[in-house]
């Protein structure tokens, strides 16, 4: 099981990477994207209870970036994209029988649709983000996720397979 840390880590640092690299360039644009969402959704549930225990007026007391801001935001999503890999890695990826392209694909369609059905529309912007995005930004949205799935996956495939290789003993006496 150890072994699955390090090579999950690594790509998992890549395709966060990449996939970071692929919002911030539709931001050039500029093009709107679902950026966001579960932090909007996770905070619309636990600000009260995080209020109530004092930790909203501890987190500004210390001088910690605001929710808002974007240092906040991107370290929520670095963070969020390392326990994906982590996810990946110790639950995607051991039960999928295929090669790592689709194990990528498959895990990527499936958070695309549960972020499309489930959470978008919990924080009010409608299927896939539609009340708020136009067609090409849910599009740039969708590819930029699966640059983020299918990379983790080939990255970490390979990881593995190099760490396999180098884990067996040669056995020189024969």
């Amino acid at each position: 099981m150890r072994s699955r840390l390090l090579p999950a880590l690594v790509a998992g640092s890549v395709a966060i990477i990449i996939n970071t690299l692929a919002l911030k360039a539709a931001d050039l644009v500029p093009l709107a994207t679902a950026k966001g969402g579960l932090l909007r959704l996770l905070a619309s549930w636990f600000a009260s209870l995080l209020g109530w225990l004092g930790i909203v007026s501890a987190w500004s007391q210390v001088g910690l970036p605001d929710i808002a801001s974007p240092i906040f935001q991107t370290g929520f999503h670095l963070a969020v994209g390392m326990l994906m890999a982590l996810f990946y890695a110790y639950l995607v990826e051991p039960l999928l029988p295929m090669r790592d392209v689709f194990k990528g694909a498959s895990y990527a369609l499936a958070v695309w649709l549960l972020n499309a059905f489930a959470v978008l529309p919990a924080t009010g912007e409608g299927i896939a983000g539609i009340v708020h995005l136009t067609p090409a930004g849910i599009a740039w949205y969708a590819v930029a996720h699966s640059l983020f799935f299918v990379p983790l996956a080939l990255f970490y495939g390979a990881l593995r397979r190099a760490s396999d290789n180098r884990s067996v003993p040669l056995n020189i006496a024969r």
